[in-house]
Protein backbone atom coordinates (compact mmCIF):
# COMPACT_ATOMS: atom_id res chain seq x y z
CA UNK A 1 0.00 0.00 0.00
CA UNK A 2 2.82 2.42 0.84
CA UNK A 3 4.56 1.65 -2.45
CA UNK A 4 1.48 2.61 -4.46
CA UNK A 5 1.17 5.84 -2.51
CA UNK A 6 4.84 6.65 -3.01
CA UNK A 7 4.56 5.92 -6.73
CA UNK A 8 1.50 8.16 -7.01
CA UNK A 9 3.31 11.00 -5.24
CA UNK A 10 6.32 10.60 -7.49
CA UNK A 11 4.09 10.72 -10.57
CA UNK A 12 2.34 13.82 -9.25
CA UNK A 13 5.67 15.54 -8.55
CA UNK A 14 6.89 14.62 -12.02
CA UNK A 15 3.84 16.27 -13.57
CA UNK A 16 4.26 19.39 -11.44
CA UNK A 17 7.89 19.62 -12.60
CA UNK A 18 6.86 19.18 -16.23
CA UNK A 19 4.09 21.80 -16.02
CA UNK A 20 6.44 24.23 -14.29
CA UNK A 21 9.14 23.66 -16.91
CA UNK A 22 6.63 24.15 -19.73
CA UNK A 23 5.16 27.37 -18.32
CA UNK A 24 8.36 29.00 -17.05
CA UNK A 25 9.33 30.44 -20.49
CA UNK A 26 5.85 31.94 -20.89
CA UNK A 27 5.93 33.61 -17.49
CA UNK A 28 9.52 34.77 -18.04
CA UNK A 29 8.44 36.57 -21.22
CA UNK A 30 5.42 38.12 -19.51
CA UNK A 31 7.51 39.26 -16.55
CA UNK A 32 10.22 40.73 -18.80
CA UNK A 33 7.68 42.64 -20.83
CA UNK A 34 5.91 44.02 -17.78
CA UNK A 35 9.13 44.98 -16.03
CA UNK A 36 10.37 46.76 -19.16
CA UNK A 37 7.14 48.78 -19.30
CA UNK A 38 7.19 49.55 -15.57
CA UNK A 39 10.86 50.54 -15.53
CA UNK A 40 10.75 52.69 -18.69
CA UNK A 41 10.02 56.00 -16.94
CA UNK A 42 12.79 55.41 -14.41
CA UNK A 43 15.29 54.41 -17.10
CA UNK A 44 14.31 57.48 -19.12
CA UNK A 45 14.87 59.72 -16.10
CA UNK A 46 18.17 58.18 -15.01
CA UNK A 47 19.60 56.87 -18.29
CA UNK A 48 20.43 53.47 -16.76
CA UNK A 49 19.81 51.31 -19.83
CA UNK A 50 21.61 48.35 -18.23
CA UNK A 51 18.41 47.59 -16.30
CA UNK A 52 16.67 46.53 -19.51
CA UNK A 53 19.58 44.26 -20.36
CA UNK A 54 19.54 42.73 -16.88
CA UNK A 55 15.80 42.03 -17.10
CA UNK A 56 16.31 40.44 -20.52
CA UNK A 57 19.20 38.32 -19.25
CA UNK A 58 17.22 37.01 -16.28
CA UNK A 59 14.24 36.23 -18.52
CA UNK A 60 16.46 34.39 -21.00
CA UNK A 61 18.02 32.36 -18.20
CA UNK A 62 14.61 31.43 -16.79
CA UNK A 63 13.25 30.43 -20.21
CA UNK A 64 16.40 28.42 -20.98
CA UNK A 65 16.14 26.67 -17.60
CA UNK A 66 12.57 25.63 -18.38
CA UNK A 67 13.70 24.31 -21.74
CA UNK A 68 16.62 22.45 -20.17
CA UNK A 69 14.36 20.72 -17.65
CA UNK A 70 11.96 19.73 -20.44
CA UNK A 71 14.86 18.40 -22.51
CA UNK A 72 16.26 16.40 -19.61
CA UNK A 73 12.84 14.89 -18.83
CA UNK A 74 12.35 14.07 -22.53
CA UNK A 75 15.65 12.17 -22.62
CA UNK A 76 14.75 10.24 -19.44
CA UNK A 77 11.51 8.88 -20.91
CA UNK A 78 11.56 5.29 -22.14
CA UNK A 79 11.73 4.63 -25.87
CA UNK A 80 8.43 5.12 -27.63
CA UNK A 81 6.50 2.00 -28.52
CA UNK A 82 2.97 1.42 -29.72
CA UNK A 83 1.63 0.47 -26.29
CA UNK A 84 2.85 2.95 -23.72
CA UNK A 85 0.84 3.95 -20.67
CA UNK A 86 -1.21 7.10 -20.53
CA UNK A 87 1.13 8.56 -17.91
CA UNK A 88 4.21 8.11 -20.09
CA UNK A 89 2.32 9.49 -23.07
CA UNK A 90 1.25 12.55 -21.06
CA UNK A 91 4.81 13.08 -19.82
CA UNK A 92 6.09 12.83 -23.39
CA UNK A 93 3.55 15.44 -24.51
CA UNK A 94 4.39 17.81 -21.65
CA UNK A 95 8.13 17.46 -22.27
CA UNK A 96 7.77 18.10 -25.99
CA UNK A 97 5.41 21.00 -25.40
CA UNK A 98 7.85 22.50 -22.92
CA UNK A 99 10.61 22.32 -25.53
CA UNK A 100 8.46 24.04 -28.14
CA UNK A 101 7.34 26.74 -25.70
CA UNK A 102 10.93 27.35 -24.61
CA UNK A 103 12.06 27.79 -28.21
CA UNK A 104 9.20 30.15 -29.09
CA UNK A 105 9.51 32.30 -25.99
CA UNK A 106 13.30 32.49 -26.13
CA UNK A 107 12.85 34.08 -29.56
CA UNK A 108 10.09 36.33 -28.18
CA UNK A 109 12.33 37.51 -25.33
CA UNK A 110 15.14 38.30 -27.77
CA UNK A 111 12.64 40.20 -29.94
CA UNK A 112 11.51 42.11 -26.87
CA UNK A 113 15.12 43.11 -26.16
CA UNK A 114 15.85 44.54 -29.62
CA UNK A 115 14.33 47.99 -28.96
CA UNK A 116 16.40 48.34 -25.76
CA UNK A 117 19.55 47.90 -27.83
CA UNK A 118 18.49 50.10 -30.74
CA UNK A 119 16.57 53.03 -29.23
CA UNK A 120 17.35 55.50 -26.51
CA UNK A 121 15.23 55.08 -23.35
CA UNK A 122 13.11 58.18 -23.94
CA UNK A 123 12.24 57.48 -27.61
Amino acid sequence: MATARTSARRGYREEVVLWTAALTPVFAWIAAQQLDFLLSPWVCATGNRWVFHAVTGVALLAAAAGGAVSWRRWKELPAENGRESRVVSRHRFLSGGGLVLAAVFLVAIVALAIPAFVHRPCD
